[in-house]
């Protein structure tokens, strides 16, 4: 039987500090590669990240060793004319002006990374919210089927983004995940911008999936078909604060990452 699944999410803000404080210090750049150190330091299996800058693919696998897969919500673009832009140019934009361009100019995306016990057997991505002409950002479902390498099982991963309120999002991203899982366990984290106690995350409890516990805000691990070792549990803040030779230290992102760890039932 294999060892225990650690399994992270972390809505990372671009690779922002977030906010700034009387007892943090504030950098003017993107913060991904010290985001990388800090997101491996305990060599997670999977960890499932939101609000990445759709650029961001291989610098998160050469800082982290991990596999990678990303999945677009959207690609760089002038915001309100929705006119596309080259990824070079959208990623020059958001390193030059990190305070100013956070989302639309350089791309919005979600990315899975994996350890090595791991393979990626498919990938794929599915919009939660309404195809409209002046819809807001588009919220998306990043799903992954991966093999447990030793154990030769597989399990089925849902990184899940959601607009505050969307409990009709989160509900439908729990029946997408159920289809893409074809009775293998599952994972369904991520931002879900909704409390424990949310019309959203009472239907997915309602369907079996577990998290047992109060220790998280707007981000989530629930699980089904997993024996849950450790519930779902938010991050210290500072222990994602970036130490700096005496200096204030440097927050990184404005959420704290939340674990849980898993195994095979």
């Amino acid at each position: 039987m294999p060892k225990s699944l650690l399994i992270r999410t972390w809505n990372i803000a671009h690779g922002r500090d977030v906010p700034p404080g009387p007892d943090h210090a504030h950098v003017r750049r993107k913060l991904l590669r010290e985001m990388a150190r800090v997101m491996v330091e305990d060599e997670p299996d999977i960890v499932l990240l939101q609000e990445v800058p759709v650029w961001a693919a291989d610098l998160l696998r050469e800082h982290t060793g991990m596999g990678v897969t990303l999945a677009a919500s959207y690609g760089a673009h002038i915001p309100f004319v929705h006119v596309p832009l080259p990824l070079p140019v959208g990623a020059a934009v958001g390193r030059a002006l990190p305070d100013l361009v956070r989302t639309q100019v350089e791309g919005q995306a979600q990315a899975i990374l994996y350890g090595p016990a791991l393979l990626l057997v498919s990938a794929r991505r599915v919009q939660l919210n309404e195809r409209t002409r002046l819809r807001g950002e588009p919220r998306i479902a990043q799903l992954a089927r991966l093999r447990h390498r030793r154990a030769g099982r597989e399990l089925v991963v849902a990184n899940v983004h959601a607009d505050p309120g969307g409990d009709k999002q989160v509900e439908k991203a729990g029946f997408v995940l159920e289809r893409f899982a074809r009775g293998a366990p599952m994972v369904l984290a991520g931002d879900l911008n909704l409390g424990t106690e949310s019309g959203g995350v009472r239907a997915l409890r309602a369907r079996g999936f577990v998290e047992e516990s109060g220790e998280v805000g707007i981000d989530h691990v629930l699980v089904r078909g997993f024996e849950l070792d450790w519930a779902a549990t938010r991050w210290l803040p500072e222990r994602r604060d970036l130490r700096r030779n005496g200096s204030r230290p440097v927050r990184l992102s404005d959420h704290d990452p939340v674990d849980a760890v898993v195994s095979f039932a």
